[in-house]
């Protein structure tokens, strides 16, 4: 065992020498690359400290138009690449909505069905009221006749029974005459008997004119109240139709009410802006497509749901948010004037305005930074969203 430890002596000991060098260069490195980040960060301060302040910025963007399908139809073509400058009206994607088409079809010709299931769906009732009309003159006019005594019938029986009345009375006076020669022996008793048998027929004949003046008022309430139940009915059959007819026509009044709805909410579905026969086109004056999310063949508005198609980011409303570290925040004021140098193109300037300074900061990196939004002057169309750019503030 001593021969084998004095053996290895020399490897275990360089060992440990390797090992003290290796550590010895790590924090020789370490202890360097943070003394070079500190420099880094004074050049960096000292150049905020110069007549300007820089920032790091990104190209971002405030508006954004995001475009679905609701209706059932196919993709046959997209037109446009991610990250594709178009413009108004441009077009994008193209559909086939044949299936969309019919179903629109199907919707009008069910309204046109339910429109005219409406204009028969009330009975006709005109001449039942025309009925019901005439039963209540009818009705009317018998009652006047029966309380009245105004019916021809009557009138005539009633004349009878005032002619039989008056001849009764003069039966009577004559009786009485006759009565008198009697009893004073000027006439003989067959004569008062002629006269006494007369006078009993006058009665007779006004007993006869009175019952067949009552008989005819009899039949004639029988006949008012056949009237009347006749009219009862008819007004019940008429009450009857009346509801059944509010009935059938609120339910076919829903139905095309429904109808009508449906095809509203289907013939809107193509009623927008990015909608153009059967393309899909820019609703954006100057945009950029991103979020591509179809490709040929894809089915479109499946049971209704909306598919999500693609997104036009509208380029007038790109911004840059540039970060500012916080000490020296107090320098930027809304409004101010900046300068603005794209990553992409460092030999152009740009000019551009601050909007927006939150009143909040975020740490990025050990350091506070606020995001200033930056409204440039960009005709050329020089920034794109993702891109970066140096803002540089007046001091």
């Amino acid at each position: 065992m001593k021969d084998w430890i004095l053996s290895h002596k020399k490897a275990v000991s360089a060992l440990c020498v390797i090992t003290a060098l290796v550590i010895t260069l790590t924090v020789f490195i370490q202890r360097k690359n943070k003394i070079e980040a500190m420099r880094a960060a004074e050049t960096l301060i000292s150049s905020y400290h110069a007549t300007e302040i820089e920032a790091w910025g990104e190209v971002l963007y405030s508006r954004v138009e995001s475009i679905s399908i609701d209706f059932p139809s196919t993709v046959t073509d997209v037109l446009v690449k991610e990250g594709e400058r178009v413009t108004s009206a441009q077009p994008l994607v193209t559909m086939d909505i044949s299936e969309y088409n019919g179903n629109v079809e199907k919707l009008k010709q069910q309204l046109s069905a339910n429109q005219s299931a409406l204009d028969s769906a009330a009975q006709d009732i005109t001449a039942l009221q025309a009925d019901i009309a005439r039963a209540q003159e009818e009705i009317a006019r018998k009652t006047d006749e029966y309380n009245n005594d105004t019916g021809a019938n009557l009138k005539l029986l009633q004349n009878s029974l005032n002619l039989a009345l008056k001849e009764l009375e003069n039966t009577k006076k004559d009786l009485q005459d006759y009565q008198s020669l009697y009893d004073e022996g000027a006439v003989s008793e067959m004569t008062l008997n002629q006269y006494t048998s007369m006078l009993n027929q006058r009665q007779k004949a006004v007993e006869d004119i009175e019952a067949s003046i009552q008989k005819t008022k009899t039949a004639l309430k029988d006949e008012l109240n056949l009237l009347n139940v006749s009219l009862k009915s008819k007004q019940v059959q008429l009450s009857q139709l009346q509801q059944s007819n509010s009935t059938n026509v609120a339910m076919q009044q829903s139905a095309v009410s429904s109808t009508q709805v449906d095809l509203n909410i289907m013939t809107g579905k193509t009623e927008r802006g990015y909608i153009k026969e059967n393309q899909i086109v820019s609703n954006v004056k100057n945009g950029i497509v991103k979020n591509i999310s179809v490709n040929c063949g894809n089915h479109l508005g499946i049971q209704g749901m909306p598919t999500e198609i693609l997104q036009i980011i509208d380029a007038d409303s790109i911004t840059i948010s540039a970060e500012v570290y916080e000490e020296f925040i107090g320098s930027v004021q809304i409004g101010g004037n900046v300068k603005i140098v794209p990553a992409s193109y460092p030999d152009i300037s740009l000019s551009g305005t601050v909007t927006h300074i939150p009143d909040m900061a975020v740490e990025k990196n050990g350091r506070r930074i606020v995001r200033v939004i930056v409204t440039p002057n960009d005709p050329d169309n020089v920034l794109k969203p993702g891109y970066t750019a140096d803002v540089y503030f007046p001091k």
